[in-house]
């Protein structure tokens, strides 16, 4: 599974963990497992040549799977989120101009939040990619205007972050 793939079952449990702030990480994505099953019998190999057939649904049951080893990046990075929120929120807060972090939609937040985590804590991950993923993901999933919104917060905590503070 590639990481953009990834950052998208990052997000849906960093949102979900927004609305379930009692409930462990392990527990959501338990819940997760319900829809996306995790296996470590099929490889990223297999699921590409499947995509070249005709589905049926046991096909696409396969292409809805997480491996056990993307499973634990997944959980990994959606702890790392949620573990360091306040020190996440705090740099976002200082990212954002004229705006207050309590009128962000969860989504953007939830953006925002993986971008600064992966800026902070992930030396194998480039902050450009990092902004540009989180750009994406906003394309994807949240309002117009949202995506240079979070471009335009991302390059503000990048420069702060560059500094120290």
């Amino acid at each position: 599974m590639s990481r953009k793939t990834a950052r998208k079952h990052i997000l849906n449990i960093v949102f979900q963990a927004e609305f379930d702030v009692d409930v462990a990480i392990e527990q959501i994505m338990n819940t997760y497992d319900e829809e996306y099953k995790t296996t470590a019998d099929v490889t990223d190999a297999q699921v590409d040549e499947e995509k070249l057939l005709d589905m049926d649904e046991d096909k696409i049951s396969r292409l809805r799977t997480i491996y056990k080893k993307d499973r634990e990046f997944i959980i990994e990075e959606a702890k790392g989120v949620v573990e360091n929120k306040e020190k996440i929120d705090s740099l976002i807060s200082q990212g954002l101009e004229n705006w207050d972090i309590d009128r962000l939609s969860k989504v953007d937040l939830s953006i925002l939040r993986i971008a600064v985590y992966e800026i902070l804590f992930a030396d194998d991950i480039p902050n450009a990619v990092a902004a540009n993923e989180a750009v994406q993901l906003a394309k994807q999933f949240s309002e117009d205007k949202a995506p240079g919104f979070i471009n335009g917060v991302l390059g503000k905590v990048i420069e702060l972050s560059e500094k120290g503070e």
